[in-house]
């Protein structure tokens, strides 16, 4: 696949979010897939940045939305006109190949404005006077491109035609011609010398499927001769439409678009636009291809590639307009729709991580010590250093084989990753330490918030209780939601700290046998949001 394909986790990212996105990006261009790359949906935890850093693992992009922009059309190829070029060009441009209008660009190939059929055919309309070229300020070199003649003689002495357009029966019947004008005759056999007296600087002969048209050009004319094979009438018209479009190019209303501006900011102005096709430009204003109403349904649609979740609500903005390629994941089905058929792979297992490892063994691709490195940390970091109900046998094993391919100590790194990530900065916010692992689920008609801090140092974050439990009660009132649940979790002493918020916060009360007069509990042994938080609430939810 040639297309860009987006790769990544949940929003409010944790270590498997992240490594796992980066681990399968690099399988998937190991595959062939060059521009499959990882993303982010948004900042990375201290525990994340301790990994990437030790395994020396550059941090994936953020993104903020799948917008589809202008660039995600399949475009027009489009041929755009100069100022100079004349109204025949333009009209055979529209007509044969843009369709309803062309636009007009400078010598760097920038946009300037539009033209279109109705501007060329008004410029048209009325008598056209003798000096009509002269007048415009016409390039000679429009008449021999318009006439597809032969020339067969000389050049012209102008850059632009300086002169009046005449026909050899205004010179018999008296006119004089001077330097710079155009005379046009038929068959010259029996005006030779008429004709090559007049003074006129460019001779225009009308053949009209003659062997021959002219008998012998005088070796001192100082013109041009050009053969035509048509009419003197269709040479006159044709030569009336050579001069350039500069006056009727519209430089002032006309619309066009960049490449990336937002289709949603620009469906309405199209639709309501009296124009049915629109240029677009890149970031240098030169014209890429054109735009029609009908193209708004030929949508590019973004390839994305979901790790580590597949509910809608904990993705991107915009996954809506997505085009779902696979998903990998360890958690419950959720409710992401997909527009066609895809590779879902999904394990109970610990970590999404421990799923990737096993693709890499399937596709026979070696895995690299970095990548090793990160996977090892995804699911240490999800497992608790296996302490996790979620936790399996397979995670236990594969973070074995990782640990070995990394050339780490398993158990003194995961330590180590664990502190450092459960690190308290001097300047975090009680609001940044609750949204840093914050999920939102919706069980019926409850919204309920769950946030998880894991600590190294449960002493010194015991300390902060009260004010964690007025921040999550203030998320409760902003976000309107029914119930917050926080759960402060330790390794160490081996266990998780429950504080509860919210008008509903009778479900925590029962899913955790709590009197109504309650609002913190310790659950020894409790590590997991997934296995041993979630379907406590669901259930007393639902009760």
């Amino acid at each position: 696949m040639k297309d860009k394909i987006y790769i990544f986790g949940h929003q409010n990212p944790d270590t498997d979010s992240i490594c796992s996105a980066i681990a399968y990006a690099n399988l998937k261009k190991a595959l062939g897939y060059k521009k499959a790359t990882a993303y982010r949906l948004g900042a990375i935890s201290n525990e994340t940045q301790y990994a990437l850093d030790y395994f020396n693992v550059q941090i994936p992009r953020q993104i903020e939305k799948l917008e589809l922009k202008v660039k995600d059309l399949y475009l027009r190829n489009v041929i755009c006109v100069k100022p100079q070029d004349s109204i025949v060009e333009a009209v055979d441009v529209i007509v044969n190949k843009n369709k309803y209008s062309t636009p007009v660009v400078d010598e760097q190939e920038r946009i300037i404005g539009v033209v279109t059929l109705i501007d060329l055919y008004n410029s048209l309309i009325g008598k056209v006077s003798n000096d009509h070229l002269k007048n415009s300020k016409t390039p000679f070199k429009n008449i021999v491109k318009a006439l597809e003649g032969n020339v067969i003689h000389g050049t012209y002495p102008y850059e632009f035609v300086e002169g009046e357009v005449s026909t050899l029966s205004e010179v018999i019947s008296g006119k004089t011609l001077l330097k710079g004008d155009i005379l046009i005759a038929k068959n010259l056999k029996d005006n030779n010398e008429i004709v090559f007296n007049s003074g006129a600087s460019c001779i225009i002969i009308s053949k009209e499927n003659e062997d021959k048209s002219v008998d012998e050009i005088p070796e001192d004319y100082e013109g041009i001769v050009i053969e035509v094979n048509t009419s003197i009438f269709n040479i006159i018209k044709i030569i009336e439409k050579t001069v350039p479009i500069e006056k009727m190019i519209n430089k002032r209303t006309f619309e066009y678009f960049e490449l990336n501006d937002s289709l949603e900011e620009i469906k309405e102005q199209i639709l309501a636009s009296q124009h049915r096709s629109f240029p677009v430009v890149d970031e240098d204003g030169k014209v890429v291809g054109l735009l029609a109403r009908s193209d708004l349904l030929k949508v590019n649609r973004k390839k994305v590639i979901l790790v580590d979740h597949n509910e809608k609500d904990q993705s991107i903005e915009g996954i809506e307009d997505a085009e779902i390629l696979e998903i990998i994941d360890h958690h419950k089905i959720g409710n992401v729709q997909t527009m066609a058929p895809l590779f879902f792979r999904a394990e109970p297992v610990g970590c999404t991580a421990t799923i990737i490892y096993d693709l890499y063994k399937e596709e026979k691709i070696p895995i690299p010590k970095e990548m090793a490195g990160i996977m090892l940390s995804a699911i240490l970091s999800d497992t608790l250093l296996f302490n996790s109900p979620t936790c399996t046998h397979k995670d236990k094993e594969t973070a074995k084989e990782l640990a070995r391919i990394a050339g780490v100590n398993m158990n003194a790194y995961g330590m180590d990753m664990i502190i450092a990530g459960t690190a308290i900065e001097h300047d975090e916010t009680p609001e940044a330490l609750i949204t840093r692992d914050m999920k939102r689920f919706a069980f019926g008609k409850h919204k309920i918030m769950v946030s998880q801090i894991n600590t190294g140092d449960f002493k010194a974050l015991s300390n902060m209780l009260p004010v964690l439990k007025q921040k999550i009660e203030e998320i409760c009132q902003n976000e309107e939601l029914d119930l917050a649940v926080l759960m402060v979790t330790s390794i160490i002493i081996g266990g998780t700290e429950i504080i509860i918020a919210g008008k509903n916060k009778v479900i925590a009360q029962k899913a955790f046998e709590l009197n109504l007069d309650e609002d913190t509990i310790f659950l020894s042994g409790v590590f997991s949001r997934k296995k041993q938080v979630i379907p406590k609430l669901m259930n007393a939810a639902q009760t």
